[in-house]
């Protein structure tokens, strides 16, 4: 009969420890060093996708929207597994445009795309499936609610 191998907290940390894999690149032509992670935590990944989330709500609740804001957005992939996966200086609290206007700049100095092809190929293609499946799901709550406005409407109109 085999021993049994109950799991203690030691041993937990033993394997989580294999989830801290990082590794070292330079970037800018002063080469500043970037601890980037070379495995995706799943917890990690959970926490980009709910604060990509949060910031596609921020940005449809934004009356005053302008093409750099949009724009912006676009980058917002980027700039979110950089914010979970690095070491790189992120403020503590950042709203919309302080992500879009500090992602600018990584991108203006090259930053970006170092870093980007700097982690494994398959960790961003996990992280990307994750972001699709929130956009997916994203999408058809939007859908639900215009259809339930206009059908709100219509009784609107029906009792009038």
């Amino acid at each position: 009969m085999a021993k049994s191998n109950k799991l203690t907290l030691a041993k937990l940390n033993t394997v989580d420890n294999k989830n801290n894999q990082r590794k070292t690149i330079y970037v800018t032509p002063e080469r500043y060093e970037v601890n980037i992670h070379t495995f995706f935590r799943e917890s990690l990944m959970e926490d980009a996708v709910t604060e990509y989330i949060t910031l596609v709500e921020e940005l449809r609740n934004q009356t005053e929207l302008d093409d750099v804001m949009i724009r912006g957005t676009l980058s917002l992939f980027n700039v979110l597994v950089m914010k979970k996966f690095t070491d790189l200086p992120f403020p503590k609290k950042m709203d919309l445009s302080s992500l879009i206007n500090i992602s600018r700049k990584f991108m203006d100095n090259g930053i970006t795309n170092k870093v980007i092809n700097s982690f494994p190929k398959e960790e961003l293609d996990k992280l990307e499936q994750r972001f699709k499946a929130a956009q997916q799901q994203a999408a058809k709550v939007i859908a639900e609610m215009a259809v339930a406005s206009v059908a709100q409407a219509q009784e609107i109109s029906d009792a009038s």
